[in-house]
């Protein structure tokens, strides 16, 4: 009897086991998996800083922040608050209908320290503290919408990034699924090539990278409150 009751609950726990093994199925809510539903619920949460003041701008009132809402050389058109203002794409440039006029901006046009402060960290300057000259197209089409406008740091961008694409896009439209500047170069690069830029692309989404500052990137704009 007892060597039969030993059998029993070790039948028992294999069925146990069995059972506990077994693949969950996905729930899903109105075709959205848990695991994206989660995702929007974190940037939903997250972007309760946020306010669209539906002129163009977003603000961050935690941060201090105040951003435009639209890419560099988008435009905004408030009877829709987005930013479809610009060019819908020519013959020569079939694939502006995805950008609506957003502009590709270097860094810097030297691979060398002349756009940036050579002291930590590394910020975007208007003119050159070296003797080599260079010119940031970056810097000034932010210092272009007014003094206090300026590229955003890459901790700035990451705040950004860490609310979720979906809810980016809910704020920034036609954000470009591409790298955007930030206002730092690369302090671990001596020569000085390379700056830092974040990733909107949704495969490396808030990945930070170094990139050649000849490069072209696009840019968001920024302020403080």
């Amino acid at each position: 009897m007892k060597h039969r009751n030993i059998i029993l609950i070790i039948a028992l726990s294999v069925v146990m086991f069995l059972v506990n093994c077994e693949a969950k199925p996905e729930k899903d809510f109105y075709g959205i998996s848990e695991e994206e539903t989660n995702l929007l619920l974190a940037g939903f949460l997250a972007n309760q800083s946020l306010v669209d003041t539906r002129t163009g701008t977003v603000r961050d009132p935690a941060a201090g922040l105040e951003w435009q809402k639209c890419s560099v050389g988008q435009v905004y058109r408030q009877s829709e608050n987005d930013c479809q203002g610009g060019a819908a794409g020519t013959v020569l440039n079939p694939q502006d209908p995805y950008r609506y006029g957003a502009r590709q901006l270097a860094f810097c046009d030297s691979k060398t320290h002349a756009c940036n402060r050579v002291t930590v960290p590394q910020v975007l300057l208007a003119a050159s503290e070296i003797a080599i000259s260079g010119t940031s197209e970056a810097y000034h089409a932010c210092a272009a919408l007014g003094t206090t406008w300026r590229v955003p740091t890459p901790i700035e961008l990451k705040r950004l990034t860490e609310t979720g694409r979906i809810s980016v896009l809910n704020y920034f439209p036609l954000t470009l699924e591409a790298e955007y500047w930030s206002s730092w170069s690369n302090e671990q690069d001596i020569p000085g090539e390379t700056a830092r830029s974040i990733s909107f692309d949704r495969s490396t989404f808030g990945d930070e990278k170094n990139t050649v500052k000849t490069d072209r990137n696009y840019v968001r704009c920024v302020k403080n409150l």
